[in-house]
């Protein structure tokens, strides 16, 4: 959790910006950005994306999976479900190659399957193992 911490404030210094400027721009309340800030708790995959989007760097930087933010352009995601699909078939995984292996429950994994659920930050990244892909692209921001 420390590294999401980290990269933030590195990033909100960078850009000589404080947490509540951030807030505002991206639609997260104050509140919520401190609790990252304070290393309370990680973001859902919805406010992931919108402080990557706006810093333009990499989900996998924000998590510590990458060590410099990057300058690449980034994709809007598809919705989660179509993206599982499609790394589903990319890799040839059967569906328990997936939720057999880090520890997913059979039912969240259909659930993101279905669309009724996302992904939190910490299966985000079981994921991206199990895919041995960046968090980036199993999201669908990168090609």
């Amino acid at each position: 959790m420390s590294y999401f911490s980290n990269a933030l404030k590195e990033l909100l210094d960078e850009s000589k910006m404080d947490f509540k400027t951030l807030a505002t721009e991206v639609g997260i309340s104050a509140s919520r950005i401190t609790d990252y800030m304070r290393n309370d708790k990680l973001p859902n995959m919805e406010n992931l994306i919108k402080i990557a989007d706006y810093f333009n760097c990499s989900t996998d930087f924000l998590l510590g999976r990458e060590y410099a933010s990057t300058d690449k352009t980034f994709c809007t995601p598809p919705p989660f479900s179509q993206r599982l699909q499609y790394l589903r078939k990319l890799k040839q995984y059967k569906h328990i190659d997936i939720y057999g292996k880090g520890g997913i429950t059979k039912s969240r994994y259909f659930d993101w399957l279905n669309g009724s659920r996302q992904p939190s930050v910490d299966n985000l990244l079981q994921l991206a193992n199990i895919f041995d892909c960046s968090v980036d692209f199993l999201i669908g921001r990168e090609k």
